[in-house]
């Protein structure tokens, strides 16, 4: 159990922002503070360092995984809620056509070549196979290398490429797609023993509880009492200022089949209406 005295000790990954959390804890719970531990690792729980040791962490899953520690039926050890999905970044070299741009559609990448890397999730848009195994990068930082280089692009989730990547080197693209892709989600973790109501609080907060919420809590996934809130979306990225597509080039190809296509939507939806 948590000590009254002591910081309640929050742990996160790479990608995550708590600051925001952070301030609205310390407007409604002034008496404790909140100490925040980044850790480098992108996947799953923290194992090592102070992080490892935290009162909570906030961690990274592969599309459709979860905390492992909250499924052992009839013993489970940690309490865990899903805060939020991620939105799924495309990586480009920065002087690509595409650079400009803040978005790319999933039939759109029929034209990039995709690195594989460890972190690429099965569901995504497939990648190019290595042609011997032992040449795929060991991590992502690894494969962004390889982007910097012109070799191609890669996917990753959109907070995790903002933070590892730089402007000097690499361009994000949002992935919009027809039918949705499942991103990586975000999760609170905690131990069932150390569980606090200071940190059913922290874990309200996250999802949106706030000082004047009058709505009854509920029992949550996690086996404590959080309230539901609407999923956390992440910001549109502010748009650039489009710039000019070459003739002939991979961005001109892709922008003339896009308007091809819509040109298509169009003209069947107006033969449905005549019918």
């Amino acid at each position: 159990m948590l000590s009254e005295q002591s910081p309640i000790r929050l742990g996160f990954t790479r990608g995550i922002s708590p600051s925001k959390w952070a301030q609205r804890w310390k407007r409604a719970v002034p008496e404790r503070a909140l100490e925040l531990i980044p850790f480098e690792r992108p996947y799953g729980l923290a194992t090592r360092g102070d992080a490892a040791t935290a009162d909570m962490q906030l961690a990274r899953y592969a599309p459709g995984e979860r905390p492992a520690q909250m499924d052992d039926h009839g013993n489970r050890t940690h309490h865990a809620i899903l805060l939020y999905e991620e939105s799924i970044a495309l990586v480009l070299p920065h002087d690509h056509e595409l650079a400009e741009q803040t978005e790319i559609h999933e039939g759109d990448l029929a034209l990039i070549t995709i690195i594989d890397h460890p972190n690429h999730a099965p569901g995504w848009p497939a990648a190019k196979p290595w042609e011997n195994p032992e040449w795929k990068p060991k991590h992502l930082p690894a494969a962004l290398e390889l982007v910097a280089t012109g070799a191609g692009g890669l996917l990753a989730p959109l907070p995790l490429a903002r933070h590892l990547s730089n402007k000097r080197d690499h361009a994000l693209l949002q992935l919009v797609s027809d039918a949705p892709i499942a991103g990586t989600t975000i999760w609170a973790v905690w131990g069932v023993d150390r569980d606090s109501p200071y940190l059913q609080q922290l874990a309200g907060i996250m999802r949106g509880r706030t000082a004047n919420s009058s709505r009854r809590l509920r029992e949550d996934e996690s086996g404590g009492t959080v309230k539901r809130e609407p999923e956390q979306k992440f910001r549109q990225p502010q748009a650039k200022k489009k710039q000019p597509l070459k003739p002939n080039s991979r961005g001109a190809q892709l922008a003339a089949a896009r308007e091809k296509a819509e040109r298509a939507k169009a003209a069947k939806r107006k033969a449905k209406k005549r019918r």
